[in-house]
């Protein structure tokens, strides 16, 4: 990839990538929706709000993925909590989902430039350049590994 913006993008998102397996590996779907003592969203929904945010991050760089409506459906911001009682995406399912966003957005930025990148695009989040529009999706993200890793702690406390 010669593209500099678009090596960014790659590298910061396989970066949060590696962070996560250090939390979910070995997280059971049983154990993903176990409820903190107080409110709060478990890992499930924490994770599935990941892959949420990067089924955004796919359309804004213009990549096709069939999970789209599925994520967003139960773990778009605002969305109901994730409990043993309430509907959910199978947490394996879910770890596949957030690996197999990182190969689609390398797919999707090889050819890109920045020009492109740099292009004005419209969604939920209003309109910005899709650059701006990927890495405000990774900050997010990033927010939500802090929690991944807190409620690591918890599961293995429960073990």
């Amino acid at each position: 990839m010669s593209n500099p913006k678009a090596e960014k993008i790659l590298t910061d998102y396989q970066f949060h990538n590696r962070i996560m397996h250090f939390f979910i590996d070995g997280v059971s779907h049983a154990e993903s929706v176990q409820q903190l003592p107080f409110k709060h969203n478990c890992m499930n929904w924490i994770l599935g709000h990941i892959v949420t945010n990067r089924s955004h991050v796919l359309e804004v760089v213009g990549a096709k993925h069939a999970w789209q409506d599925e994520v967003r459906e139960l773990y778009h911001q605002d969305t109901q909590p994730v409990t043993q009682d309430t509907p959910s995406i199978n947490f394996e399912k879910l770890v596949a989902y957030l690996d197999e966003s990182v190969t689609l957005l390398e797919a999707a930025l090889k050819d890109k430039s920045d020009m492109w990148l740099d292009e004005n695009f419209t969604n939920y989040r209003g309109e910005k350049t899709r650059y701006e529009h990927v890495m405000s999706f990774h900050w997010h993200e990033s927010f939500h590994l802090g929690q991944l890793e807190i409620l690591k702690a918890f599961i293995e406390s429960k073990r």
